[in-house]
């Protein structure tokens, strides 16, 4: 089976012929069709990740991951043919984080699709039936791939930890993967909205699909606050998590507001004036990932056309270290995407 493997951290991907997955009972054998590409992949192959000294190698990664059934065990579990993403983190379902519902806690998880267990830029891959999030036949494959992690991120952040309600202001600080499709949740969920970039390609492509987006210099912040609200703004979701981008939320969010961390690195650290948390009443909160509820009202959201799927770049499975280097460049606008199983439009860029 053809897939794209890290052979040693720091080196391009390469060719492998990896082994065809075993179907245990309650899994289903999937064609992976799409598989989006992440900055996660990247760190993943670069060995930045917490889990990195442990990892075998070499290693399949890929947990954006859209597929069609071929087969269950035992038959008929599924649909033969249905589409679907994967939802890549497996809960155990025993762990106390799971007995609450907070399944993106798992203590334990069974597996970490693409991270610490092989992830989709493979041809073929077996995954839990409840694992996999079925989409529509009106969506196709290149928009289904993103959907599972940088859509299902964004709804989580906007809609569940940040609350987000109808003539709500927000602030969207970072438009990329993530953000971008935030700002359109956000918008869906009939708020006001303005999103910040520094990324001109970016700007023109959100401003094209309608969305407030503006650079973050002072005088955008400065404008942003008398156009939405004097006082400050009801949310904000900062997709970037360094220090400069939480100084904006700071200065964009309203006294007793909500900022929403779901950009992070590994090693930054983030700070806050204490008089302002403390005084002012501000709500900060993490938002990581999406429960399987979240990603099936995303999915929803894309299905009505209230949210589009943003792909800027498409490339064939042995094009990934390309995908790669764009998504170092910063030059991406939205996601990238493998198309693995040739599903079409492969070899283009576009948004």
């Amino acid at each position: 089976m053809r897939a794209m493997a890290v052979p040693a951290y720091g080196e391009p991907l390469i060719a492998i012929d990896a082994p065809e997955p075993e179907v245990p009972p309650g899994y289903a054998l999937l064609e992976v069709l799409t598989c989006g590409v992440c900055f996660s992949d990247v760190k993943t192959s670069r060995g930045l990740m917490p889990f990195s000294d442990d990892l075998r190698l070499p290693h399949i990664p890929g947990h954006e991951i859209c597929g069609r059934v071929i087969a269950t065990e035992p038959a008929g579990l599924l649909p033969e043919g249905m589409m679907g993403v994967v939802y890549h983190y497996w809960p155990c379902g025993r762990c106390s984080s799971c007995r609450r519902g907070d399944e993106t806690l798992c203590s334990n998880l069974v597996g970490w699709v693409g991270f610490t267990h092989p992830g989709g830029f493979r041809e073929r891959i077996a995954v839990p039936v409840d694992r996999l999030i079925p989409v529509p036949p009106t969506i196709d494959p290149i928009s289904a791939a993103p959907m599972s992690c940088a859509l299902g991120t964004a709804y989580r952040a906007v809609a569940v930890r940040g609350g987000v309600r109808p003539g709500m202001s927000v602030a969207i600080v970072g438009l990329g993967g993530v953000g971008i499709h935030a700002a359109q949740v956000a918008r869906a969920s009939g708020a006001r909205v303005v999103g910040f970039d520094l990324h001109e390609a970016t700007l023109a492509v959100a401003r094209e699909m309608g969305l407030d987006a503006r650079t973050g210099d002072d005088d955008a912040i400065a404008a942003a606050r008398e156009d939405l609200a004097a006082e400050g703004l009801d949310v904000v979701v900062d997709a970037v998590g360094r220090p400069q981008t939480l100084e904006m939320a700071n200065r964009l969010v309203r006294p007793g507001g909500r900022i929403v961390g779901v950009g992070y690195g590994p090693s930054t650290n983030i700070t806050l004036p204490t008089p302002r948390v403390v005084l002012d009443e501000l709500e900060v909160v993490g938002s990581r990932f999406a429960h399987r509820g979240d990603l099936e009202r995303a999915i929803a959201l894309v299905a009505s056309g209230a949210v589009k799927p943003v792909v800027g770049l498409v490339r064939e499975l042995d094009q990934v270290n390309d995908a790669f280097a764009t998504l170092e460049s910063g030059d991406l606008v939205g996601r990238a995407v493998l198309d693995v199983a040739g599903v079409g439009r492969s070899g283009r860029d576009h948004g």
